[in-house]
């Protein structure tokens, strides 16, 4: 038995909300066999948006039940039922809730319509009950309201019983699997996907690769690809998908570096967005007329030399912004404001007037070349150690003069030279995307170890 339930109520939160009303029709797979249908006194003023959207008024629900007084009511109904819904954990949250102020633990089976239409009946461009009933053809009579909503989903939940049967039961993997799965797909090699970080690749009947992808959980971005396809482009993909290969990273910043260099090199053809830079805009360094050294946020151009890349303006500038307050820097000659003589943050002694020449040339530049230390590694010869793919193993991503030289591997008890370590890095592509993606590991403090080198000295300093 299934229970196809829907609420209205005064606010999102289940903590804070009320409900106002509940349908909810019981179905055998055949046809409803049972329904309640009520408006709910929530003993609680309803927001005025909230009746505006829904049309319950105070007025409407003063002399309705309180929701004790029907809570056996709904306790008999959905007996031995699961809970559908859509988007079921809404709706069950707040009726859980309901019974929960009563010292009543509610539990039953749940079944999400959202899901499992997205499962059977893929390629929607919405899949909000309005939008794809709309699209279905099925009539919604009453929108939000419980009776409408419910009803609409009644018949949307008819649709998914009739493509299958055993939708949202919890089968065996290997055969859940196997309804979604390219033919010459095992579902074997796809349930012993680890759950760790590393970069996949997806391959068409030719054994091209078609889609290179990275993820913290190989395991679950891999099921979500094969599985769950929500879009056009998505759905057209996963039809093509007949064989898979992944490689354990066991570091992030290793997955994102590897990503990148291998949609550059393979041009697989579901990574058209990846073929773009992921960092298109940076911070650029000028110098004004009086001498001073001034920092640009800018869409970058084949001729500009970033100190750091950036994938928004937004997120550069706000870089930028939080750069300046921890170095003491002048929005006007960092690109944030066009600074005047009633500039607030001079006025206030929050910053010493470079823009306006107050703070002399030598002294802001100094500030400017101090702070960049802690942003660029422009020249620098830096090692950052990341975890391996084994146990016993470490990751070496090598920078020398500035220059992003690729990555190596090491076992944890190798204590090898300067000189070994570099010989043993594979060289990768040092572009916008490789910098950008290192820089911001730098900034956010993401990184397991940095250590500055000296070739020549054979020495290592931690950072």
């Amino acid at each position: 038995m299934w229970c196809i339930i829907d609420i209205e109520t005064t606010g999102v939160s289940k903590h804070r909300g009320k409900i106002t009303e509940i349908a909810i029709y019981k179905h055998d797979g055949k046809q409803v066999v049972d329904e309640f249908v009520s408006l709910i006194n929530p003993e609680t003023s309803i927001p005025h948006d909230i009746s505006r959207l829904t049309g319950i008024t105070n007025q409407m629900v003063a002399d309705a039940p309180r929701f004790y007084e029907v809570a056996k009511r709904i306790l008999e109904i959905t007996d031995a039922a699961v809970f559908v819904a859509h988007n079921v954990n809404f709706d069950f949250g707040f009726m859980e809730e309901e019974f929960d102020r009563l010292g009543y633990d509610f539990q039953r089976k749940k079944l999400c319509t959202v899901k499992q239409s997205r499962l059977l009946i893929p390629g929607h461009r919405s899949y909000s009950l309005g939008k794809l009933t709309s699209e279905l053809g099925i009539n919604l009579d009453g929108r939000h309201r419980a009776a409408g909503d419910a009803k609409a989903t009644v018949k949307l939940f008819e649709l998914l019983y009739s493509i299958d049967p055993e939708f949202g039961l919890k089968l065996k993997p290997k055969i859940q699997l196997s309804n979604y799965l390219h033919s010459e797909l095992d579902p074997e090699k796809v349930l012993n996907i680890p759950k760790k970080i590393g970069v996949y690749y997806l391959y068409n009947t030719n054994k091209d690769v078609i889609y290179v992808g990275k993820s913290t959980n190989l395991r679950t971005r891999l099921f979500n690809h094969l599985r769950q396809p929500k879009t056009q482009k998505a759905i057209k993909m996963h039809a093509e998908v007949a064989d898979i290969s992944y490689e354990i990273t066991g570091s992030e910043i290793v997955a994102l570096l590897k990503e990148s260099q291998e949609i550059k090199n393979l041009k697989p053809k579901y990574n058209v967005a990846l073929k773009r830079s992921s960092f298109p805009f940076g911070i650029i360094e000028e110098h004004d007329l009086f001498g001073y050294h001034l920092l640009r946020p800018v869409k970058l151009e084949a001729h500009h030399k970033p100190i750091s890349t950036f994938s928004s303006i937004a997120e550069t500038k706000s870089y930028l912004e939080l750069f300046s307050q921890k170095f003491g820097l002048c929005l006007g000659m960092i690109g944030l404001q066009k600074c005047s003589r009633g500039c607030l943050f001079f006025g206030t002694q929050q910053c010493e007037g470079a823009a306006l020449c107050h703070e002399e040339a030598d002294t802001y530049n100094l500030k400017v070349e101090n702070a960049l230390e802690n942003l660029r590694f422009i020249n620098r010869n830096l090692l950052i150690i990341e975890p391996g793919p084994e146990k016993n193993t470490k990751h070496v991503i090598a920078i020398e003069n500035g220059s992003y030289l690729g990555i190596g591997e090491l076992s944890e008890e190798e204590n090898p030279s300067i000189s070994e370590i570099l010989d043993s890095i594979k060289t990768m592509q040092d572009d916008k995307d490789s910098r950008g993606i290192i820089g911001h590991f730098i900034r956010t403090n993401k990184l397991t170890k940095i250590m500055e080198f000296n070739r020549e000295t054979n020495t290592v300093s931690s950072i």
